[in-house]
């Protein structure tokens, strides 16, 4: 069963291509990540967010595929850039 993974970021103004750039070493660290299957970045420019997804193949293919992607990003300081806590919900494909 096909998994989503949304992140939704609050960057401060100032960090907001700091926190795009970060997306785009996600998206490279990304190829080749077995059982991903789609990856992407959105912006919320109204409400000053920006969201990740990722479309996995399995549950269990997106735990082992996290743990590639959040390496490419493990010096990214979260608590400095973002306004508030991001925030990460997976869901399982329904229809």
């Amino acid at each position: 069963m096909r998994v989503l993974a949304q992140v939704v970021h609050y960057p401060k103004p100032e960090h907001r291509d700091d926190m795009i750039a970060a997306m785009g070493r996600l998206r490279a660290a990304s190829a080749g990540v077995a059982g991903l299957d789609e990856l992407g970045g959105f912006e919320d420019a109204e409400g000053g967010r920006l969201i990740a997804i990722s479309v996995w193949s399995s549950a269990e293919a997106m735990q082992s595929g996290l743990a590639t992607l959040f390496g490419a990003i493990a010096d990214v300081p979260f608590d400095d850039w973002e306004r508030q806590q991001y925030e990460m919900v997976t869901c399982p494909q329904v229809a």
